[in-house]
């Protein structure tokens, strides 16, 4: 729910935020995204696209330009709602990781200071290979900040994954003031290829996408969160 102000005081209002993210490898957009874009028949008030390793070339990773970047914008486009009118609010990109920001059209003049930012923690701390983009804004009185990111890969590589969280949220400084920091924000919503994974004693793959299937998330829950115990301790000690 946002902060809205009316004539009749502060209240609550809902918002529906869907969000999508996916590690496209590299491969060129041929995906029909309107099926993940739609997942039931109430559409969605902000529509957020993660993706990760949009484009693998060296040039990119040195350079930064990507001629694939205009691709995957184009098919994140064609897969919106077609019954309901939405407008681009944003999109950033740091080298392979975009995070695209949509919202309904009848929410726009709601919406104020919206703002950019990213963070490289890849090679040797400074590369954009790893790291995370953000998109902030207000709806009415409640600022939102979305979270792109890719982290440290492998499975050995816990606290690398935990100290690039870490930077992410203490790093981020968005386009309008330097001094402007993640910790302002009434909501976080932290999505990306995170790469923390589960080990063969932990449960299966397959037992955990049965459970979503059937919506058991405090099952799903129980048989994850010990396995990331130590993630749980970093976020909720970056937060104070």
């Amino acid at each position: 729910a946002v902060v809205s102000t009316q004539s009749t005081g502060t209240n609550l209002q809902p918002c529906r935020v869907l969000c999508m993210t996916w590690n496209v490898n590299g491969q060129l957009p041929t995906e029909d995204l309107s099926t993940v874009l739609a997942v039931d028949d109430r559409s969605s008030d902000v529509i957020c696209v993660g993706f990760q390793e949009l484009d693998l070339s060296p040039d990119t990773l040195i350079r930064g330009d990507s001629s694939r970047e205009i691709l995957w914008l184009e098919k994140v486009k064609e897969g919106l709602p077609e019954d309901t009118p939405y407008t681009l609010l944003k999109h950033v990109r740091l080298v392979g990781i975009m995070l695209v920001v949509y919202v309904r059209k009848s929410l726009v003049s709601m919406i104020s200071e919206v703002h950019v930012g990213n963070v490289s923690t890849g090679i040797m701390g400074m590369l954009g290979n790893k790291g995370g983009v953000s998109v902030k804004f207000n709806i009415d009185m409640t600022t939102i900040a979305i979270i792109n990111s890719h982290l440290a890969a492998h499975p050995e590589m816990v606290d690398r994954r935990n100290q690039d969280y870490r930077d992410i949220y203490t790093r981020m400084r968005f386009s309008n003031d330097e001094g402007d920091s993640l910790k302002g924000s009434d909501i976080i919503i932290w999505m990306g290829d995170l790469n923390y994974r589960l080990l063969s004693e932990d449960v299966s793959g397959e037992e955990l996408r049965a459970m979503a299937e059937r919506w058991e998330i405090p099952l799903m829950l129980k048989s994850v969160l010990c396995r990331y115990l130590d993630l749980m301790i970093v976020l909720h000690c970056s937060r104070f």
